[in-house]
């Protein structure tokens, strides 16, 4: 589920036309440029997420560069830079620029983009929970520094082939203040297990003779709940083109021919790492804005008022912008007959345990909030309908198939969450987006 980013596309070869037809297939916005002159009027006019920018054949990219970091100094634009060495110069914002050697495989873009535009959305929305928070009269960080440099962090290397193994740890001995550990496991079915028991920031693992149990893997870490973000690097031995791409569609974070790895493999890792780091550092302001005064007291999500005040300015910026918003409702089926039966202390201790498990469910930057009484929200920032109904039933599905376990109840209890789902459209109010995903809840 990624955002609907507007991409800049600078590049003045023949093929980008084909490169904008590609973004449009991927859900992005292309905004193509020729020149600097046009570039800076997209970006002064049209404010794209993110920018690409042809190296190779664009001489006046390294200047273009600066003209973005002038016009945002408090963080430029996220840029991928084709054509360019895996290695930032001393102006670049490391974090912040993707070097894209060419040539380079679409599904290679595809995952650099899905990941700076889920940046993208994090920063954006965390810069707009700043502002309705201070509404509230609370004080809430609206930009979380990236960090500059990495140190001391862990990796779990999965190899199933002795010379591989070393081979991998040589290529990341030379930098131990990069990282700290690294952590052998030769199976990728052993890595679950090993990752929820101890804190990595990074796995890297060696397309062995198990490729199968690999793309297991990069499928199972993209589902769970706790490990969805971890970076994942995948080397192969081979320069195989359908390996490559089924490591990406599975979920790899990268991946690199084991041959011609050493180069790319640290400056790759370290980018990861500092991803990583840097939204685990949003998600933790994130974590905390749960706690501000405008939430409700009984399920620690965000409250009636609060709700209402953030999806209008959220609304009022993505209309603007020309960006895609949802919001999913969920009511709970036979409250009424629950708190008639077992009293309204236990209705309370169901309505907490609910609330929790929906904000425990949706991402960092995703909304959840009580609407009233047994109803709840959820919205869904930069994110179509397409992509907001699946993730939506999923948490609608995990829930009716808990059972609770509630003191002074005797037997577990289960419920069922009638669930609606709604997208912006023109002209939208925050109460005629939510009376569309209500009335999509109850069919009517």
């Amino acid at each position: 589920m990624h955002a609907n980013a507007r991409v800049l596309l600078y590049s003045d070869t023949d093929n980008a036309g084909d490169l904008a037809g590609k973004l449009e297939q991927h859900g992005f916005q292309p905004l193509p440029a020729t020149s600097r002159e046009d570039a800076l009027r997209i970006v002064t006019g049209r404010f794209p997420d993110i920018a690409i920018v042809d190296a190779d054949r664009t001489a006046e990219g390294s200047q273009f560069r600066q003209d973005l970091r002038d016009l945002s100094p408090e963080g430029s634009m996220p840029t991928i830079v084709i054509g360019a060495a895996d290695e930032a110069t001393a102006d670049d914002d490391s974090l912040q620029i993707e070097f894209l050697p060419a040539p380079f495989r679409d599904a290679e873009l595809f995952s650099r983009l899905e990941t700076l535009s889920r940046l993208v959305t994090m920063q954006g929305e965390l810069t707009l929970r700043s502002e309705t928070s201070e509404l509230y009269g609370m004080e809430a960080p609206a930009h979380v520094a990236r960090p500059d440099r990495i140190s001391n962090s862990r990796v779990l290397l999965i190899a199933d082939d002795d010379g591989q193994r070393d081979a991998v740890i040589d290529m990341i001995a030379p930098q131990k203040s990069l990282v700290a550990a690294v952590d052998v496991v030769t199976q990728p079915y052993e890595a679950i297990e090993r990752l929820l028991q101890t804190e990595f920031d990074a796995v890297v693992a060696v397309r062995g003779d198990n490729a199968e149990g690999l793309l297991n893997l990069c499928r199972d870490l993209r589902h769970h709940a706790n490990l969805f973000n971890m970076p994942l690097l995948v080397l192969c031995d081979d320069d195989d083109v359908m390996a490559h791409d089924q490591a990406y569609e599975a979920g790899a974070s990268d991946v690199l021919e084991l041959a011609d790895a050493g180069p790319r493999l640290l400056p790759r890792l370290e980018h990861l790492v500092k991803q990583q780091r840097y939204r685990q550092a949003m998600q933790e302001v994130y974590r905390q804005s749960r706690h501000y005064a405008g939430n409700d007291a009984l399920t620690g999500l965000f409250g009636h008022g609060y709700l209402h005040t953030h999806l209008q300015k959220q609304i009022t910026e993505c209309l603007a912008r020309d960006k895609d918003l949802a919001i999913g409702f969920f009511d709970i089926a036979r409250m009424s007959g629950f708190n008639g039966e077992y009293g309204y202390v236990a209705g309370d201790r169901l309505l907490r345990q609910i609330g929790g498990a929906i904000g425990g469910l949706v991402r960092a930057e995703d909304l959840p909030a009580r609407f009233g009484g047994d109803k709840f929200c959820v919205v869904l920032p930069d994110t179509n309908m397409t992509s907001a109904a699946p993730v939506l039933h999923r948490i609608a599905g995990f829930i009716n198939f808990t059972e609770f376990a509630l003191l002074d109840v005797g037997e577990p209890v289960k419920v069922h969450l009638q669930t609606g789902c709604a997208g912006l459209q023109a002209g939208d109010t925050a109460e005629s987006l939510i009376a569309r995903a209500r009335a999509d809840s109850t069919g009517t």
